[in-house]
């Protein structure tokens, strides 16, 4: 046994390094299958980023089901799945409905549809488009951020009068494997850096983007360069070719340093585009492959907005892991022990755990998580170069001055999944100066004394008042098509949010229908700022 043990995990190794054509959607109801596998003691697969190469989830370690089939035969027809076709497609289908009560009251819905497809054409190359596109009746706290930021939650450009919307989005890439242990992706989609629920480096909270991704992956390091670009949306009002284009430039760095230990390394930096006056366009600067970026900005006189990160995870046991993010946009150790809220005391901090097999208990992950994030990281003295795209942040969805608590847990049984979501966040608010709260307004705007200086120390987790949101799901569903994580799926969510003035709102919102998770869903949303 354990010969055969051995055997998978120098297979499951190869397959990380070398076989890498293709790459599964940035979902975890797609990766659930396999995710325990990936991240059980024994696997060297870099879990931290996704998406995942479509061959290592086929041969992860201990997977639940190296090929999960669906409930109808004829979506596995569709797919190609077994046949060795190098076609293989599959729907994209919704159609759900339900009522919300609370502060908003009234029937929602939602339906949409569209289609996966990807091609094989030898062994090294593969080409993937999707395409889905929504309507649907916005439940009240969704509603008020479609209205102030112009977009759904992580879905695309918001069309329509009332709380009916419509949007669409569509991915797509071509995945070359250069060399056995290099692969080149030019695509559109998503990208997420990290172990928990949320990332501090790079989420899939925001839109998709286009972006080159060169993966490298030699022993136990794997080493990503991450090149994209990013709309700022605001004054277009939606026309596309008005947006404000900005340039991403991320490296991240993961090294197995053991069995159970990760360590990974992680810088970003993000530059405007310019203005028809003084066009900058994509900066070749920053196609340097190695670290660091701030040598090349020191060289360059950059004002660019640059960011560090640091990450430790570490595996207890068989099926735990214990993560772990530090994100610094300024530091300053001084201003730090000082103690007197420095507004440039601009750092981010994540802990979490995710235990498979939790207590024993077959099918059962349970994960807790905190973040916490200072006044005024992700934003800029530019705001054109925040850390944010079409209208939404980067990374935390409540942008900056956050401190969050969150809890899940998922009991899978068969094709069953039953889910219990909560979490729990203190956010602060602005006066008619910026406190740190909102990341599209300029550092520029921080508060002045009556001398006209800039006042900066002060600046504390929940000024200038503090707001609390409490948002809890409890789902049960049916999983139809595993490859699209299409489910049958009742839900219920509550949600108590005070703010920073007037009285608590509250939601209390049932659903039930046909909902598909090909791309990971957003719901825990709050409005922190309105984009004109």
């Amino acid at each position: 046994m354990k010969r055969v043990r051995s055997l998978v995990v120098a297979s499951l190794c190869a397959a990380s390094c070398m076989a890498q054509t293709g790459w599964s959607p940035v979902s975890r109801e797609v990766e659930r299958p396999y995710a325990r596998g990936l991240q059980a003691y024994g696997s060297d697969v870099h879990t931290a980023v996704r998406p995942y190469a479509s061959t290592t989830l086929r041969t992860g370690l201990k997977a639940d089901s190296l090929l999960p089939k669906a409930k109808l035969a004829i979506l596995d027809r569709w797919a190609g799945i077994g046949n060795g076709r190098k076609f293989r497609w599959g729907p994209l289908l919704e159609a759900n409905g339900g009522y919300e009560s609370g502060t908003s009251s009234g029937v929602r819905y939602r339906s949409g549809a569209g289609f996966w497809t990807d091609i094989d054409a030898g062994q090294k190359l593969n080409f993937h488009f999707d395409v889905q596109g929504w309507g649907e009746g916005l439940p009240g706290y969704l509603d008020s951020l479609a209205r102030a930021t112009q977009v759904t939650a992580g879905e695309g450009y918001a069309r329509g009068e009332g709380t009916a919307v419509m949007h669409y989005d569509w991915n797509a890439h071509v995945s070359w494997d250069a060399h056995k242990y290099i692969n080149i992706t030019l695509g559109r989609g998503k990208n997420f850096f990290g172990e928990g629920y949320r990332s501090l480096f790079l989420s899939d909270e925001a839109y998709s983007y286009p972006y080159l991704r060169i993966s490298t992956t030699v022993w136990r390091i794997k080493y990503v360069n991450l090149f994209s670009m990013l709309n700022d949306i605001r004054g277009a009002k939606g026309v596309a070719s008005d947006f404000h284009r900005k340039y991403a430039s991320m490296h991240y760095l993961s090294w197995n340093a053991s069995k159970r230990i990760n360590l990974a390394l992680f810088e970003a930096v993000i530059w405007s585009a310019g203005s028809e006056q003084y066009p900058r366009g994509f900066d070749i600067n920053y196609l340097n492959p190695v670290l660091f970026y701030r040598p090349v900005e020191y060289r360059m006189g950059s004002p660019d907005n640059a960011s560090l990160g640091f990450a430790v995870n570490v595996k207890a046991g068989k099926h735990v892991l214990f993560y772990s993010q530090l994100m610094l946009d300024e530091f300053i150790a001084k201003q730090i022990r000082n103690r007197a809220g420095w507004w440039g005391n601009k750092q981010a901090v994540q802990i979490g755990v995710n235990a498979y097999e939790a207590f024993g208990v077959k099918g059962l992950q349970l994960r807790g998580e905190w973040n916490y994030i200072r006044p005024f990281i992700y934003t800029h003295s530019d705001s054109r170069q925040n850390y944010a795209h079409m209208g939404q942040p980067l990374a935390h969805p409540y942008g900056s001055n956050v401190h969050e608590v969150l809890a899940q847990g998922d009991l899978v049984r068969g094709a069953w999944n039953f889910t219990l979501h909560a979490s729990m966040a203190w956010m602060g608010s602005d006066s008619t100066a910026s406190r740190g709260n909102n990341i599209f307004r300029p550092e520029s705007e921080r508060t002045r004394g009556a001398d006209g200086a800039y006042v900066n120390f002060g600046y504390r987790m929940g000024d200038f008042r503090e707001q609390t949101l409490l948002h809890t799901e409890v789902r049960a569903g049916y999983t139809v098509d595993p490859r699209s994580a299409t489910r049958l799926e009742l839900a219920y969510t509550f949600r108590s949010h005070q703010p920073a003035w007037g009285p608590v709102y509250t939601t209390n919102f049932v659903r039930l229908g046909l909902l598909c998770y090909f791309r990971d869903r957003h719901p825990e949303q709050v409005v922190r700022y309105t984009l004109q």
